[in-house]
């Protein structure tokens, strides 16, 4: 007997801008596009996605921008050479103490972390990540995003020209 279909897919839009911390900064997603069943959830407020038992396909991307408020309207400034950066996507575990700006603290190999996406730059080329995720009880996702130690003028996002219409993050999540 197959169970019902569950999916969503979560958007991560631009009513604010938003400067980039040193280290993990969290993807805090603020629209649905598409929503179906209830094995999948998303919080607003963290950006913390939940998950019912069951096997999972998960995708999506994460980017940044380098932004000032002298850059010329309707325009993203390319910069030369260009903090590079990518996402992970990660399992919150109320055992697991991290410090978001330690980059290092929680390596990559740590069973918590499900992935990490392609190498992506502050000229908006995003950092894009896929992996199958399985669980026998309920599970909290997180999807992080680094550019460096140091992210002068990088934006995870820019609400500019009276637009929140600016894409910085999705997911999009299937039961399997």
């Amino acid at each position: 007997m197959s169970l019902p279909a569950d999916y969503a897919v979560f958007t991560e839009l631009s009513p604010t801008s938003k400067p980039a911390r040193p280290g993990w900064n969290r993807r805090i997603f603020t629209d649905t596009d598409v929503h179906k069943g209830s094995a999948i959830q998303c919080d607003f407020t963290t950006g913390i996605v939940t998950l019912a038992p069951g096997a999972y396909h998960v995708s999506g991307l994460s980017s940044v921008a380098y932004f000032t408020e002298n850059d010329p309207p309707e325009t993203v400034v390319p910069r030369s050479p260009a903090s590079a950066g990518y996402c992970r996507l990660r399992r919150l575990d109320p055992d697991v103490a991290v410090d978001p700006a330690n980059m290092r603290e929680l390596p990559n190999s740590h069973p918590t972390v499900i992935c990490i996406g392609s190498p992506g730059t502050a000229n908006l080329v995003p950092s894009l990540f896929e992996a199958f995720y399985e669980t026998d009880k309920p599970a909290q996702l997180l999807l992080e995003h680094q550019s460096g130690s140091k992210p002068d003028q990088i934006y995870l996002r820019v609400f500019v020209g009276n637009s929140k219409w600016h894409l910085f993050a999705r997911i999009a999540i299937r039961r399997l």
